[in-house]
């Protein structure tokens, strides 16, 4: 049959014929788009993540290591503080003589063996002087362990063994029957009951009387050269505690006008001021003004100033350690026989100007060092104010020794 394009069949022939139109296939093309872009939008979106995951993860890493950073400069800094205030400080060489070394702990310890001695026998250690007069003492004990053996000084066991038991073994009344194995027994407890109260150890007290006996032989020695006659003054004198509210210049002038010395000096230092005849050498430090000075001329010899003080005048206030005093020549210089009290005097400022010479020498040639300030003053009394013995006072007796006296 034959198809001839009627008219009313040509519009739906040619729709049926021709292509669809490009606007008919653009949702397609439209859906197949978004399809794709949707998927190209996920992995952006989970690469995205990833690199936020990543960022963030970097980002914790580095605030873990400045964290961490920061942890180890704060606990380097507190390390440093301790080591600087508790570990360091005591291994501070505080003294030194011939290589024998004392530091910062050797220091505290020693004063707080002092303070254990002196609360057990009911007194009290000044830590506004103690150190710095105590690591003196140090260094004067010291020097005078070396020197002992050319001094033919010799302290034996058997010494220290028996003033240990003279300080601690109780005395018997005379006449009275008593049990030896029991005054050693009472002898054995008050000793480890002393040594357990300030803390200390039996050898460690021992190297202190030994110490000590050391001191007593050099000043035996000294004793024993002194002559029998010397050249003395009559004195008397007038002490002034360093924290009175007496003026010495206001003292003086009373003096001058012509009140009595004694009368004044049962005022001020609350005795009557005479002290006696007194020999050159008795009181270094009213020497110049009783005696006069030794000085050495240019060619060489030695000549003696006539004294600073006359007899029957007032001596300008003359500054000795914590005190001041004025003293009075009551007559003019003799020779007279020295009297023990005085004897024992002399033989003690020349063991005093013995260590003085020797620190000196010592400190001048290199042998004797001492390394200790203001700062470190501080740090061992913070320690020993911390680390306060706490003791019970023992009862004074009236028999028998104590233990007492550490060199200071």
């Amino acid at each position: 049959m034959v198809n001839l394009p009627l008219p009313w069949k040509r519009s739906a022939d040619t729709a049926a014929d021709e292509p669809p139109d490009a606007s008919e296939r653009r949702p397609g093309r439209r859906r197949g788009g978004r399809n794709r872009r949707v998927g190209m939008s996920d992995e952006n979106a989970a690469a995205a993540g990833r690199a936020r995951r990543s960022v963030e993860r970097r980002r914790q890493r580095i605030a873990f290591i400045i964290g961490g950073a920061l942890i180890l400069v704060i606990a380097a800094v507190v390390m440093a503080g301790v080591y600087q205030a508790y570990i360091h400080p005591p291994r501070v060489m505080a003294g030194e003589v011939r290589g024998v070394k004392f530091t910062m702990g050797d220091l505290v310890e020693r004063i707080r063996v002092l303070q254990g001695i002196d609360r057990y026998q009911g007194g009290q250690v000044d830590l506004s002087t103690i150190p710095f007069q105590l690591l003196t003492d140090l260094l004067h004990v010291e020097i005078l362990r070396q020197a002992a053996p050319g001094l033919q000084i010799n302290v034996t066991e058997e010494q220290i063994e028996e003033a240990i038991r003279g300080r601690f073994r109780p005395e018997p009344q005379p006449g009275q029957e008593v049990d030896d194995a029991q005054l050693d027994a009472e002898y054995r407890n008050t000793y480890t009951g002393f040594l357990t109260q300030v803390n200390l150890d039996d050898a460690a007290y021992r190297r202190i009387v030994e110490e000590q006996l050391q001191q007593r032989e050099l000043f035996a020695r000294m004793l024993a050269s002194l002559p029998e006659e010397a050249q003395q003054v009559e004195l008397q004198a007038i002490s002034i505690s360093i924290n009175s509210d007496a003026v010495p210049e206001a003292v003086k002038e009373r003096l001058e006008l012509g009140e009595d010395f004694a009368t004044v000096a049962r005022e001020i230092s609350r005795n009557e001021g005479y002290i006696g005849w007194v020999p050159e050498g008795a009181f270094p430090d009213f020497d110049p003004y009783l005696f006069g000075e030794t000085e050495v001329t240019e060619s060489g010899e030695t000549q003696r100033k006539p004294p600073l003080l006359s007899a029957g005048d007032v001596s300008e206030p003359i500054y000795v350690d914590q005190s001041i005093f004025l003293i009075q020549a009551i007559g003019n210089i003799e020779t007279r026989e020295v009297e023990p009290a005085m004897r024992f005097q002399m033989a003690g400022a020349r063991v005093e100007e013995w260590k003085d010479d020797q620190l000196t020498q010592g400190t001048q040639e290199g042998w004797v060092k001492i390394n200790f300030d203001s700062n470190r003053y501080a740090w061992v009394t913070d320690q020993v104010r911390l680390t306060r013995p706490r003791v019970t006072p023992e009862p004074q007796r009236e028999q028998g020794g104590f233990p007492g006296g550490l060199g200071r």
